[in-house]
């Protein structure tokens, strides 16, 4: 996976760029416009207003985890979801939803527990985990089992 290059999507001019894994760490620029490209590194917050174009928007694997502050499996999962987001940035994109603060994303995804992770790929669904996982290394090998299934 580290090897594949990494599609980015300008927020400038929104054309999508190729880029070799290994040039990530160089500063990368947009090839039309110049702008910087960057992709995030830590999990991204998403409100309703921003979660569709975030979604649609991501052409590798996005992981989406519905989470609550007050909750003992999100606070216990939180450490593991932060080291794939850094370990697998600008291939994997990690948004977090907080199911206080935007309730009618929590429903229109039937959102019944917590954390509720959903994986996508270039917008489109790929599967679902409703509850934490159980070892530490579960979540990321769903995410690989599902995104090569």
């Amino acid at each position: 996976m580290q090897t594949d290059p990494i599609l980015l999507r300008c927020k400038s001019c929104h054309t999508l760029n190729r880029l070799p894994a290994g040039k990530l760490g160089h500063h990368p620029v947009c090839g039309k416009c110049k702008a910087p490209l960057a992709f995030p590194r830590t999990p991204v917050y998403a409100a309703a207003s921003i979660f569709d174009r975030e979604v649609n928007d991501w052409p590798m694997l996005l992981l989406v985890e519905f989470f609550a502050q007050w909750c003992g499996h999100c606070r216990a999962i939180e450490p593991v979801v932060n080291d794939i987001a850094a370990r697998r940035a600008g291939f994997l994109k990690v948004l977090k939803v907080d199911v206080d603060r935007e309730p009618a994303l929590s429903s229109r995804f039937s959102v019944k527990g917590i954390p509720t992770f959903l994986l996508y790929r270039n917008g489109r669904f790929l599967g679902r985990i409703d509850g934490a996982p159980k070892a530490h290394n579960e979540l990321e090998e769903w995410i690989l089992q599902t995104s090569h299934a």
